[in-house]
C-alpha cells in the first residue's frame, strides 16, 4: 500500500525543489494495471482527503489515459 506522508515528508524534507508538488498516479480502468484500480468516486475521495491533509498535493494522474474515457467519464474537478 502507499502512504502519501512519506512522499509529503519527502517532498517537504529533502526535495530539491522546495515548491515540488506530488500526484497520485493511479490505472484509469481495471485493464490498465494488474492492481490498484479504484472506482472514481474513490479516487476522488481520496484526492480530497489528501488534499486537506497534505500541501505538497499536486493533483491526480491516470494511466493508460485512452482506458479512462469510459470509467473517468463522470470524474469531476476536486
Amino acid at each position: 500500500a502507499w502512504n502519501f506522508g512519506t512522499w509529503d515528508n519527502w517532498a517537504k524534507t529533502q526535495a530539491i525543489n522546495k515548491n515540488v508538488k506530488v500526484y497520485i498516479g493511479a490505472p484509469a480502468s481495471s485493464t490498465a494495471a494488474g492492481s490498484g484500480y479504484v472506482s472514481a468516486a474513490t479516487l476522488g475521495q481520496i484526492a480530497k482527503e489528501i488534499r486537506a491533509k497534505y500541501s505538497s498535493f499536486g493533483g491526480v494522474m491516470l494511466w493508460d489515459a485512452s482506458q479512462a474515457y469510459g470509467a473517468f467519464s463522470s470524474f469531476t474537478r476536486i
